[in-house]
């Protein structure tokens, strides 16, 4: 009994151990993999270690170092932070949260942070030297140097003189930064920053060979250290060594390809081979700036000029009018701009005479211009041609303001009465003059034109009656050079805008019983326009007993293929479905069989375009047998002269969506069916992956337009033996409805498809195209 129960306490022991301990093994595994640089495998095993022990503070805070190590200061400053909650006593928590917060270039949550970490240690030097550069970050300068001066008076160490000999130096106090640095290199002479600072404060202070020397000393420390070389590159300079000071920035470019502040540099080296008068190669350099950065405008400037220096004038002036052009961020943009519009002034110089162009009225050969007889007042619209921007625009002695400056435009009123003639003086703002006298001549014979806009009418006069309303509203517009005097449709007087030219019209009228109208237009002048517009109540008559209107279905086969396998299923897919639609209300078939590349494109952009449009159909089936490709995010069908590989000869399905675009006025319900494989996924904008069965007595289903497509796997997935088409068209035949939509259709198709082990068909709108949420229905004799 003795035994067992030493046993069970032994094994509690054990139990409790491991719990205390498990973190520790995590912990101990991550300190490892960090110390070999494994931060990956360090990060998951001090994470192991929090999930195991959430109150273990050492992992936290080495997980932090990894993550700061790693560049992820967000991540850091989270685990600094949990140890702020754990442990809200330690002072080194808030320094470090603060330092990232600082990386973050969050100044004011790091400036809080850090002043809790002095709070809680007064004496907390490395908190001050914290405080110090966020100060700095928010341009607080003076602080920052009480601050840096704290640190010092807390420890003399290297780190505070240089944190206080960055301040100084900043502050241009460089005799101070100078004695600062040297007190950094004294104390520790392995930071290679102080040796740049102490030169840079040199630099400062003119004692250009003593600043030369401590580069020098630099670089043979370390001889890829950036910033002595650029700084060295500043010195050689102001020496007016030009040469050197290029070879140091190209030994910049060559070390540091990939330098945040390349393009600055390439600027830097550019303007010096422009001193050197080396403008080929600072062209080259500016060159290089603008392709990084095409809002640089400084860059654009800067190699104008060099371009000018070498007389290429016309690469000056495209830069200059570059840079004008430019949205771009920059304390000086607003110099640079002035600068580059009077570099452009000089540079676009001319004594070319301006052109003036009289628009309206016309202007006839002779500076002779034509007006309406009877016309006091007359709308004078006209343009100046010039190279130059303009200076001045004045009409009989009025001075006229150009509309837009770019295309020298103008418009206004000049009184005619008693007048035969006008004036108009241009003159550029290089001085160039044009003095024009034009001479009116009146004149007004041409009758009014009338534009029907509502309801459709045909070029032969016929208006297309889609319903058998006894009320007729009709739209039109009228053209013509007069102002007009009425307007009447059957006797009615229209209603129009009398004091507009070439006025919009409208009006209501009784047609019952009638076969055609009548539009009767005159004008001020007494030029008369009398237009008959005949009926035509096909429209109206196939509406009443078919909501989807005059519907055609247009078949494609393409079967015989000069570079593809020949099919034998398009001829028969073909054949089922025209059996099928045969008891559907379709009012006409087209059939269209082997098409070329050629034929496919005059077929959809004009023959079909002008079908649907003279015969003012209302819903259009599209179904294509044949194959298909889907290259490079672009689906194709392939027509029957294709060549294999050639994705030139295959007909793009963008460019068929194109073309339907303009049916889109006319046509209310449009239904795409390709079966062909790889060719569907172009024509979509949003599937439905479950169709929502639509009733064709829902008059929004019917009336609001809808642009569908609906794709099989194809023939060269499927072989040449299409269950797509064979459930289509039994959905059609054994249909027991007075319809069916295409929603009820593609759920039985898709079930029969994917039970078959083929790919599943997709279904959707055609995106590109008009869809209101409308439907296709096939509606039964």
């Amino acid at each position: 009994m003795k035994r067992k129960y030493t046993l069970i306490i032994y094994s509690l022991i054990m139990i409790f151990l491991f719990a205390q301990c498990g973190g520790n093994k995590y912990y101990r595994t991550g300190k490892q993999f960090a110390e070999a640089k494994k931060y990956e495998e360090a990060v998951s095993n001090f994470s192991k270690s929090i999930d195991e022990k959430p109150e273990f503070t050492k992992a936290y805070h080495q997980r932090a170092k990894v993550y700061e190590a790693t560049n992820r200061e967000e991540l850091a400053v989270k685990d600094y932070e949990s140890l702020i909650v754990l442990e809200p006593k330690k002072e080194k928590h808030y320094k470090n949260a603060a330092k990232m917060r600082f990386e973050l270039q969050q100044y004011d949550t790091a400036l809080a942070l850090v002043n809790k970490a002095i709070e809680l240690k007064e004496k907390y030097q490395e908190a001050y030297l914290v405080k110090s550069d966020i100060l700095m970050a928010q341009d607080k300068k003076e602080k920052a140097l009480l601050t840096a001066d704290k640190a010092i008076d807390l420890d003399a160490t290297a780190e505070a003189f240089l944190s206080r000999a960055k301040i100084r130096l900043s502050l241009n106090k460089f005799e101070q930064a100078e004695l600062d640095f040297r007190n950094t290199i004294q104390k520790d002479k392995k930071i290679i920053e102080a040796y740049v600072g102490l030169a840079e404060s040199l630099y400062k202070q003119d004692k250009l060979n003593e600043a030369l020397g401590v580069c020098m000393n630099t670089i043979g420390k370390n001889d890829s250290y950036k910033p002595a070389y650029i700084l060295r590159a500043k010195i050689y300079q102001k020496k007016v060594d030009f040469p050197n000071a290029i070879n140091d920035l190209s030994k910049v470019i060559m070390l540091f390809p990939n330098d945040p502040d390349i393009n600055q540099i390439y600027l830097t080296r550019g303007d010096l081979y422009f001193d050197f008068n080396q403008h080929l190669n600072a062209i080259n350099d500016y060159a290089k700036v603008i392709k990084a950065e095409p809002k640089n405008g400084i860059a654009y400037y800067k190699r104008a000029k060099a371009n000018e220096a070498i007389t290429k004038y016309d690469d000056a002036r495209k830069d200059y009018e570059a840079l004008m052009n430019l949205e771009w961020d920059h304390d000086d943009r607003l110099k640079y701009r002035e600068m580059a519009k009077e570099r452009l002034f000089e540079l676009n110089r001319e004594e070319d005479a301006p052109v003036i162009v009289i628009e309206n009225p016309k202007e006839k050969e002779g500076l002779v211009v034509e007006v309406q007889k009877g016309d006091e007042i007359a709308e004078l619209r006209g343009r100046i041609e010039d190279a130059s921007e303009i200076a001045s625009l004045s009409i009989n002695g009025n001075r006229i303001m150009i509309q837009d400056k770019k295309k020298k435009n103008f418009i206004t009123n000049i009184i005619l009465k008693d007048k035969e003639s006008f004036n108009v003086v241009v003159k550029d703002v290089y001085g160039n003059e044009t003095d024009h006298i034009y001479t009116i001549h009146r004149t007004e014979v041409d009758p009014p034109q009338i534009f029907l806009v509502s309801p459709y009418a045909s070029d032969n006069n016929q208006i297309y009656l889609e319903t058998d309303d006894d009320n007729l509203y009709v739209e039109g517009t009228i053209m013509d050079e007069s102002k007009i005097k009425n307007i009447t449709i059957e006797d009615i007087n229209a209603s129009y805008p009398p004091d507009k030219n070439n006025p919009t019209f409208s009006g209501n009228i009784n047609i019952l019983n009638k076969d055609r109208i009548t539009i009767t237009v005159e004008d001020m002048y007494g030029n008369r326009t009398e237009e008959t517009y005949i009926f035509n109540r096909e429209g109206a008559d196939i509406a009443s007993e078919n909501p989807m209107g005059k519907t055609w279905a247009v078949f494609i086969e393409n079967a015989n293929y000069t570079s593809f396998a020949s099919l034998e299923g398009p001829g028969k897919d073909v054949t089922m479905m025209k059996a099928a639609l045969a008891q559907y209300r379709i009012h006409n078939v087209i059939h269209k069989k082997d098409m070329t590349k050629k034929e496919l494109e005059r077929f959809f952009s004009i023959e079909l375009r002008d079908l649907i449009k003279s015969n003012r159909v209302n819903s259009i089936l599209i179904w294509y047998a044949g194959h298909g490709k889907y290259i490079n995010e672009t689906g194709y069908w392939v027509p029957v002269d294709a060549r294999r590989g050639d994705e030139f000869t295959y007909f793009n399905i963008t460019a068929l969506k194109a073309a339907m675009q303009s049916y889109t006025r006319h046509i209310s319900h449009t239904l795409v069916i390709t079966d062909a494989c790889e060719s569907g996924p172009t024509f979509y904008q949003a599937m439905r992956n479950t169709p929502k069965i639509r009733s064709c007595g829902n008059w929004e289903a019917t009336r609001f337009k809808s642009s569908q497509v609906f794709s099989s796997a194809g023939y060269e997935l499927a072989s040449d033996n299409s269950q797509f088409t064979r459930t289509f068209s039994n959905s059609l035949t054994h249909n027991p409805d007075m319809c069916i939509p295409i929603e009820k259709i593609v759920m039985k198709v898709s079930d029969a498809v994917t039970r078959q082990g083929n790919q599943k068909p997709q279904f959707g709108k055609i995106s590109g195209l008009e869809d209101e949420n409308g439907t296709f229905f096939f509606m039964k004799k």
